[in-house]
């Protein structure tokens, strides 16, 4: 059950409130009685700071599926970075925690601000670990995560 409120709460690390929760996770949180249009989170959980290290990756993984994306400038053979479109000490001190150094940064404009995991090494270890969904196919081949057969 512990698994569950880190991953919901890092869902809520941008607010009790998520407006578009990725399609794979409708079911889930149907099934949890928290999804209608957008889905709803209690405020325990917008509060919730992980504490083991189960629950620093499953925090990881939620926030990094409902507000992360990975970003590869050459999808042909380029470095991958992880973005998440969100920042919050609790993903800066729960990737420290894993060994990864984020960067803490804001678009042109100093308006939004995001965590980006960047240094090859990290992303590989970030992807390791936390095990996030990686639906682009070329993506998932970026990060070494499909194999060809001949």
């Amino acid at each position: 059950m512990r698994r569950v409120e880190a991953y919901l709460g890092g869902m809520a690390v941008g607010g009790c409130v998520v407006e578009r929760p990725p399609p794979y996770l409708t079911s889930w949180l149907k099934s949890l009685g928290i999804y209608r249009e957008r889905v709803e989170l209690d405020e325990r959980y917008c509060r919730y700071r992980p504490i083991a290290l189960l629950e620093h990756l499953y925090f990881l993984k939620g926030a990094f599926e409902t507000y992360g994306e990975f970003f590869a400038g050459d999808p042909h053979g380029g470095d991958v970075i992880a973005i998440f479109k969100v920042a919050d000490s609790r993903l800066v001190e729960s990737l420290r925690l894993l060994g990864i150094d984020p960067l803490e940064t804001t678009d042109e404009k100093g308006v939004r601000k995001y965590v980006v995991v960047y240094r090859p090494r990290d992303v590989r270890r970030f992807v390791k670990l936390v095990k996030p969904v990686v639906e682009d196919p070329a993506t998932a081949r970026l990060l070494g995560l499909c194999t060809q057969r001949s």
